[in-house]
């Protein structure tokens, strides 16, 4: 402030307008470093927004990117009688299920035992002491009723408290005299769950009493069905384990046909929100890499290689004939999927639930994994990333597995252990695993994988996604990032650069007026000795 207040004193001069114009002239080459760094923050903070994008579809392609996440049955019952209307059974299915009519006749549900006491005053009425004998199936325990128990809250509690699978309340009668009753029921259903109980004292000279007197009003049942012909008997009424895949829960008696069969409306649900996934994420890419031709407006990612990549991949991946397949079906086009002008994907309903209808089993290839083995003794157990979709031959030779590509002769050495053993790494078939039961010399047929555009959706996603890949969008990231550090870095460097240039123009300006200020003095010396003399000699 010292420095601003001589600026121009002597000179006359714009001193602090010259410092400004002459600053400004300096924070240019700043000005194109932030305009980098705010083009850098662009690409950025679109980069981290298609990584989110990309981990949301993933999530999409993940519910169909394998045939038993793709495939969906539904399970429903017919009653053998039209009229009647009563639900025998209830049905839930998983992806394990496969389509197919079952016989089923309920002639008893399973149920467990219910035990009821005689009435009382109140929950507080007292109980003599003495001993409570309570069990459940094999299990059984004894608990004293003493001083700190002895009423039939405390007997309700005792029951509760038992570690046995059985459970004690209370009910109201409504009775004008000793309306409480004491209820015992177990947790478990079947006849392996029964319940006993008995409270008791010995009376001297006597033998024992009963101190609560329990009536059995239900007693423990197991479930009793026919199905395809073949009696079953359960402990319970839900049954995980008569159908594969289903889980069967029994409601009521009767007769009637269970019946699994493709659910088309689920699988179209989930073609639908692949389609949809896929759609606003190619709507989102052509908008990032948009060249406006008027104007020249381009959009933040433009020509970035990576985005094109991606874009690029996503199309092949549609249009792209899926090998490995069974069936007349090798391409999405085949069964309603068509790419748009504008890239994005619509889906015909009708050819869609056509196709269904003629092989699902080949509609679901198009999309997921699957796998199949011309030898029963050969199972597949999975495949990585690096494991190339197509039919492998495996023999064992001197007692190796080998496996060579469909069509090729070169076979090479399975790495592995007992029984399980996987494609050699470098090769098409690296991370195929698979097991073979006997490791005697010989041809063990054609192992075939085939990769669908869900699954292999799913690979250029991950290569993208998951950091611990490394992949190309992390590693645009991490260049951003670290641009935008260096520009940070270089801003205040040069920032710093100005602060001192600016000291050292104030500085310059300051003691030129100083210099002025001397030489305006040295000049009033003189013109005034010089007046002197002159007035001297006018004199």
């Amino acid at each position: 402030m010292a420095q601003a207040a001589i600026f121009g004193i002597n000179s006359n001069l714009d001193t602090g307008g010259i410092i400004d114009n002459l600053i400004s002239l300096q924070r240019a080459p700043i000005t194109i470093v932030e305009a980098k760094r705010a083009l850098e923050d662009a690409k950025l903070l679109s980069f981290q927004d298609l990584r989110d994008r990309l981990q949301t579809f993933k999530g999409v392609v993940n519910t169909l990117n394998t045939e038993a996440r793709f495939l969906a049955t539904k399970g429903e019952f017919s009653n053998s009688n039209a009229t009647d209307t009563n639900s025998v059974i209830s049905l839930t299915t998983n992806s394990q299920a496969s389509s197919g009519t079952f016989s089923l006749t309920v002639n008893n549900l399973a149920r467990e035992t219910k035990l009821v006491s005689g009435g009382f005053d109140s929950v507080t009425s007292s109980i003599t002491k003495g001993t409570m004998n309570i069990g459940v199936g094999d299990n059984s325990i004894s608990i004293t009723i003493d001083d700190t128990n002895n009423t039939l809250d405390g007997l309700r509690l005792a029951i509760n408290n038992s570690g046995l699978d059985v459970k004690a309340s209370f009910i109201n009668d409504g009775s004008s005299t000793n309306p409480v009753r004491l209820a015992v029921s177990g947790t478990k259903s079947g006849e392996d769950n029964n319940v006993t109980i008995g409270v008791s004292n010995f009376l001297f000279g006597s033998g024992t009493a009963n101190l609560v007197d329990f009536s059995e009003t239900q007693s423990a049942q197991n479930a009793n069905f026919v199905l395809d012909g073949v009696a079953i008997t359960k402990s319970g009424n839900v049954v995980s384990d008569i159908i594969e895949g289903a889980i069967v829960t029994l409601d009521s008696t009767g007769s009637g046909t269970v019946t699994l069969s493709s659910d088309s409306d689920a699988i179209k649900d989930k073609v639908q929100s692949y389609i949809d996934g896929y759609n606003e994420l190619t709507l989102h890419l052509t908008s990032e890499l948009a060249l406006e031709s008027e104007t020249g407006e381009t959009g933040v990612l433009f020509a970035n290689f990576t985005v094109q990549n991606l874009q690029q991949k996503l199309r092949e991946t549609i249009s792209g004939q899926i090998t490995g397949v069974t069936g007349d079906f090798n391409y999405l086009s085949q069964i309603g999927i068509r790419t748009l002008s504008d890239g994005t994907l619509s889906i015909d309903d009708g050819e869609f639930s056509d196709a269904l209808a003629a092989d699902v089993d080949n509609v679901s290839q198009l999309f997921s994994s699957s796998s199949t083995a011309t030898s029963s003794a050969v199972t597949f157990v999975g495949f990585t990333t690096n494991t190339v979709p197509g039919g492998y031959n495996i023999r064992v030779e001197n007692g190796v597995p080998q496996l060579a590509a469909s069509g090729s002769t070169t076979f090479t050495d399975a790495v592995g252990s007992g029984n399980f053993f996987a494609g050699a790494e470098g090769t098409d078939a690296e991370g195929l695993n698979f097991r073979i039961a006997s490791l005697s010399d010989g041809e063990y047929g054609t192992l075939t994988l085939s990769i669908g555009v869900a699954q292999i959706t799913n690979r250029i996603l991950a290569n993208l996604t998951d950091a611990s890949l490394q992949g190309p969008l992390e590693a645009e990231i991490d260049s951003a990032t670290e641009s935008i550090k260096d520009f940070d870095e270089t801003i205040i460097q040069m920032e710093g650069r100005i602060v001192l240039f600016e000291e050292n123009l104030r500085e310059r300006f300051t003691n030129l007026e100083v210099i002025l200020g001397r030489l305006n003095s040295q000049r009033d010396a003189f013109d005034q000795s010089i007046a002197g003399i002159q007035a001297l000699f006018s004199g």
